[in-house]
């Protein structure tokens, strides 16, 4: 009976041999280690991206002109608020304000006065509820019956509110009321509430019979 051939007896490994298969078997996980650490180097360092939109930067710098211009603003069931006009007007978009030479501006309140303005040069918002006069600026407000007599301020620097029907300036100003005088180096009027509050240094004129 044929027996199988045996196998021959295997050989003893050196200890050299040995280190190189255990080397050879570590050495995928050191080139992944190495690959990893080299793609997030690149990550840290790789220039950023420069962003297709480029934004300007807004720049003081008059973007349209107006000469002999008229500006009307109505409410929104189609009343006339405010009612603007100027010899010129430049628009700054960094601002969003227009600057108005010789400026007359009639703004009509939600009580339904009148006021006149005018003055050497304004500068507004869009909508024209703010308005500064500069220079030899004139404020006239109609009156309403013998409750309420008309009055005019005078100033270099008046700042107008429509919305509020409010005006401030700190420069020094003359009011005329009816009959009646004032003097003050500054002012805040609330003409919807009919309050006054003048600054610094005050001269009052009455005339008896009249309130102030």
């Amino acid at each position: 009976m044929n027996s199988l051939p045996r196998l021959p007896a295997p050989v003893p490994t050196s200890g050299w041999r040995k280190r190189l298969e255990t080397l050879l078997a570590f050495l995928p996980m050191v080139l992944l280690a190495i690959l990893l650490w080299g793609s997030v180097w690149l990550v840290r360092n790789a220039p950023k991206a420069v962003s297709g939109a480029v934004v300007a930067e807004t720049s003081h710098e008059p973007d349209y002109f107006a000469n002999n211009f008229t500006l009307k603003t109505y409410s929104l069931q189609g009343d006339l608020k405010s009612f603007l006009q100027g010899t010129s007007s430049v628009h700054f978009p960094d601002t969003l304000t227009n600057l108005i030479e010789q400026p007359v501006v009639h703004s009509i309140s939600r009580s339904g006065r009148l006021t006149t303005a005018v003055a050497q040069r304004s500068l507004s918002n869009e909508d024209g509820s703010e308005i500064q006069l500069i220079g030899q600026a004139v404020v006239h407000k109609q009156g309403v019956g013998t409750k309420e007599p008309a009055m005019t301020l005078r100033s270099e620097f008046i700042h107008m509110f429509t919305n509020t029907d409010t005006l401030v300036t700190y420069a020094p100003v003359k009011i005329e009321r009816g009959d009646n005088r004032f003097q003050a180096n500054g002012m805040k009027a609330d003409n919807l509430n009919q309050r006054f509050l003048l600054q610094g240094q005050v001269k009052v004129l009455l005339v008896p019979g009249n309130r102030p």
